[in-house]
Formats: C-alpha cells, sequence, structure tokens
C-alpha cells in the first residue's frame, strides 16, 4: 500500500506530500456501565433538564465510572518553555523567562562596541562599507 498524500499549509501544491504518520483516536471517553449507578444525577443526553436522571438519589462520595484518557490525547507540559505561535515573525515568540534574560544579557552584555579615540591626524574607525565610500566619492571632490 502506499502513503496517502495530505495538504500541509495553506495550499499549493509544494504542501502536498506523503505522510506516513500513524493517527490515531485520542479521544477522551467514559468508561462504565450505562444507565444508573446509583451514585448521583447523570446526564442521559445532549442537555435539558428532562435528560438528567436520579437527580433524586444523593451523590455517592465513590464514583463507579471512570475517565479513559488514550496516551495519545496528553502531550508533556511546556511551562517554562518558550514558544511559537501563529505565522512567524517576532511578535509571535514568546519567550520563557529564562530566555528573556539571555536575550537581555546578549544586548545589553557583550555585545557594546566601544570607539577608541582617534588620535589627531589619522581617520576614526570607520567601517569597510564607510571606507570603500570615501575612496569611490573622494575622487570626485578632486
Amino acid at each position: 500500500m502506499t502513503t496517502p498524500e495530505v495538504s500541509h499549509g495553506r495550499g499549493g501544491a509544494g504542501n502536498i506530500n506523503p505522510d506516513d504518520t500513524k493517527y490515531v483516536d485520542g479521544e477522551i471517553v467514559r468508561q462504565g456501565h450505562e444507565g444508573s449507578h446509583g451514585d448521583g444525577a447523570f446526564s442521559t443526553g445532549r442537555g435539558g433538564a428532562a435528560n438528567i436522571a436520579d437527580a433524586d438519589k444523593p451523590p455517592s462520595a465513590m464514583r463507579t465510572d471512570r475517565d479513559i484518557v488514550p496516551e495519545e490525547a496528553t502531550r508533556p507540559s511546556t511551562d517554562g518553555e518558550s514558544f511559537h505561535v501563529g505565522r512567524g515573525g517576532a511578535a509571535n515568540v514568546h519567550l520563557s523567562e529564562q530566555d528573556k534574560q539571555k536575550k537581555q544579557e546578549k544586548h545589553h552584555g557583550a555585545g557594546k562596541v566601544v570607539d577608541s579615540p582617534s588620535t589627531p591626524g589619522t581617520a576614526p574607525n570607520l567601517s569597510l562599507a564607510d571606507k570603500l565610500k570615501h575612496k569611490i566619492f573622494g575622487v570626485f571632490k578632486k
């Protein structure tokens, strides 16, 4: 069997690629026998007072049904980590406190450029582009 082609993205032929990802049902379900458990009110439909059964029974301390959460429906916590949302751009980056601190240190710390005072009779510290600009346009000033 060949791998099905799936669209990844907003459209266009460049976003249609084979995808061998195993897709599974990650739906959270409730497990237990249907109907009254004898442990209090329960819903029998989509909502509304007419769909509530055993409303006159007091709730019990121990439920007889339970929620089943498959592993596919869980993910590790990303609390305290940097993350990105949206389509791109710096405004969609949310940095963790640790990454914010690193960015501030990099911006305000060792990255400072200090110009040394020029001595009389010498050219100030110029970038290569400035030196080239003066060389080219200096010809026209003569």
